[in-house]
């Protein structure tokens, strides 16, 4: 049985950039209630980003690494998003407007 790391590499990869996506909301969400700001949106936020958590979560364990195929490319977006989220989230919770 032959195992191609580089694809299983990729399906984690994928999978913890949707869950720091998913953090990224939540953490956007907790601070907004934390200082008042409760609304719609930050409720929003946190449904989504515990569902990006959740459903990151779950796929990881249940898709086949081996069946999983994403280009580089996009894998590469996908990580620099996630990456571009979080600095920005942790930027906009220390240093609020």
């Amino acid at each position: 049985m032959k195992h191609n790391v580089a694809t299983m590499e990729r399906l984690y990869l994928y999978q913890a950039s949707l869950a720091v996506w998913g953090l990224s909301f939540l953490l956007n969400a907790g601070s907004s209630f934390a200082t008042g700001d409760g609304g719609i949106v930050p409720l929003l936020f946190a449904v989504s980003g515990g569902a990006l958590v959740l459903g990151s979560g779950y796929e990881s364990l249940r898709i086949d690494p081996a069946e999983f195929t994403i280009s580089a490319g996009s894998l590469f977006l996908v990580i620099g998003t996630a990456f571009l989220i979080l600095i920005l989230t942790i930027l906009d919770v220390v240093f609020p407007l």
